[in-house]
């Protein structure tokens, strides 16, 4: 469900569409990684306050907010939480998780032998749909599917239970 691709693979622009001062952390943290952890430190803490607030999901869902599940303020509420408690310790869990997207999976995606099955809302821009168009490309066995209606929030929610029931045939076959 809205899968990022491979930092440095071929063929796919890995910080297209991520915004204009992507390309430039990127460099930044191959370059020159004590200023890349300070500027991250100092980013994640402005984030923390952010997205520990309800309401600060509300208004980045803009439109969409309110109008299904993954845009309720319900979900808003548990993300906000989620939040909070993730930052309580501080934000060493997010830069590794941040920084192993920049290193190499350690597989070859032409390898893999099971079907696969991934979605990904042509709304969503983090990561944008490219990254599964990549994805689809590399992966033998893929069928993928794009939904034109929904991004990062909903499309996990809004194709849930067809996933579900996908993997349970799959695993019955």
């Amino acid at each position: 469900m809205a899968g990022g691709g491979p930092y440095g693979a071929p063929g796919l622009d890995f910080a297209d569409g991520m915004g204009d001062g992507f390309r430039e952390e990127i460099r930044v943290f191959f370059t020159e990684p004590v200023r890349a952890r300070e500027e991250f430190r100092a980013q994640s803490a402005e984030f923390a306050a952010l997205a520990g607030s309800a309401d600060w999901w509300m208004g980045r869902w803009g439109e969409r907010a309110g109008t299904d599940a993954a845009h309720s303020r319900e979900w808003a509420d548990y993300l906000a939480l989620c939040n909070r408690d993730g930052f309580a310790d501080g934000d060493e869990g997010w830069w590794e998780d941040w920084s192993a997207s920049f290193y190499p999976w350690g597989f070859d995606l032409t390898t893999i032998q099971p079907p696969v099955i991934l979605w990904h809302g042509l709304k969503d821009t983090t990561p944008p749909p490219a990254h599964s168009r990549w994805l689809a490309q590399q992966i033998p066995r893929v069928t993928a599917r794009f939904p034109s209606d929904q991004d990062h929030a909903n499309v996990e929610e809004d194709n849930r239970s067809i996933a579900l029931a996908w993997l349970t045939q799959q695993a019955s076959a």
